[in-house]
């Protein structure tokens, strides 16, 4: 695996250089540039590929977020990681810059006499958690058009069966009792199409994972609910599902579906990361395949990597029914990408189509 070229902007000397230092200790970055300010960081950019800008909250000359629109208005392709003294503040204030899947956020390491080891190592893990999932992808467009092979990496005995294989559900009769909704890149966005068409009318609960760290998934939460009308919050360990709820993965936990006292109820965990991730969408797939049988509905939507496709295959194996997002409206189409591939899937469509077969579906339940 090949590793990053990455820039460091800020204005302090101190910050860049422990940043510089965090960025040595991953082993995932080959070489680092240094920028004093938001301009010359972005004339820097001109001249070489970067794949990785590292930059304080408020640079001399322009605030982050003002950065990351120039990046972006110039057509530059490079992630985005802010360290911030607030990292939760600073990343409710991006709003719809989190839709692009390329802006982090973490919090600043400490410097000179406030740093310690625990520190330190704190923030190396969590820069090298980032440079692990975008050294997935060499660029966006890269990822756009990744097609997964069958075989699912870790399993190599385990082939994911091709669409003669698998029987397709007719939707049209169909009628969930639960609905899962997966996204990463790009699905903050795409998640606000989906659950556009809601209205506040849902006969079944309907849980979503969407890859974001801790800390973030509150406010994709209290989006869901002002967009949808549906009583949206983050899920809780040990809440009992109930119809008309909107249940979102915590950031940084795995959501699993158990039985407890013949009711469905939610288990949340801290367990390894799965497919790079954590929450992990083929975890709260295969749960909700085991208890909900034929009755349960998965939703793919735009996303890196191949999260989803083991779930998906538990799906279908049960007979339950898969929608995927097309590969047209898709920011990354990894993710529904590699159900498409295997054949596993019942329904594809654009956002619009995604977000009319939610309703039907969740008033059909």
């Amino acid at each position: 695996m090949r590793q990053l070229n990455t820039l460091i902007a800020a204005s302090s000397v101190e910050l860049r250089s422990r940043v510089k230092e965090a960025l040595e200790a991953t082993r995932h970055v080959q070489t680092s540039k240094i920028a004093a300010s938001g301009r010359l960081a972005l004339q820097m950019l001109e001249y070489g590929s970067i794949d990785l800008v590292i930059t304080q909250d408020s640079l001399p000359d322009m605030t982050d977020g003002e950065l990351f629109d120039e990046l972006h208005s110039r057509g530059h392709a490079a992630h985005v990681i802010v360290v911030s003294d607030a990292p939760m503040i600073t990343a409710r204030a991006a709003k719809d810059r989190l839709k692009h899947g390329r802006l982090h956020f973490i919090e600043s390491p400490k410097v000179a006499e406030k740093a310690s080891d625990a520190d330190f190592k704190r923030f190396v893990i969590q820069v090298s958690g980032i440079l692990e999932k975008i050294q997935e992808f060499k660029s966006p467009d890269q990822a756009h058009h990744q097609v997964s092979k069958a075989i699912i990496p870790g399993q190599k005995n385990l082939v994911v069966p091709d669409v003669a294989v698998v029987a397709r559900v007719e939707l049209d009769s169909f009628k969930p009792r639960v609905i899962c909704v997966g996204a990463s890149t790009g699905g903050p966005a795409a998640l606000e199409v989906v659950f556009s068409r809601m209205r506040g009318k849902s006969r079944v609960p309907i849980l979503v994972v969407q890859h974001m760290p801790a800390g973030f998934t509150e406010s994709l939460a209290a989006r869901i609910q002002l967009i949808s009308g549906l009583q949206t919050a983050e899920a809780k360990a040990g809440e009992t599902l109930k119809a008309g709820r909107v249940y979102v993965a915590p950031g940084d936990y795995h959501m699993r579906l158990v039985m407890d006292e013949g009711n469905v109820a939610i288990h949340l965990d801290h367990g390894p990361k799965r497919n790079s991730v954590r929450p992990c969408v083929d975890v709260l797939f295969e749960t909700a395949a085991q208890i909900y049988m034929k009755n349960a509905l998965a939703m793919v939507l735009t996303g890196m990597g191949e999260d989803g496709l083991v779930g998906a295959q538990s799906i279908k194996k049960n007979g339950g029914a898969v929608i995927i997002q097309n590969k047209e409206s898709s920011v990354v189409w990894g993710m529904p990408g590699s159900i498409h591939a295997a054949g596993i899937y019942d329904s594809m469509g654009d956002l619009e189509r995604c977000a009319d077969l939610l309703a039907l579906m969740a008033l059909r339940g």
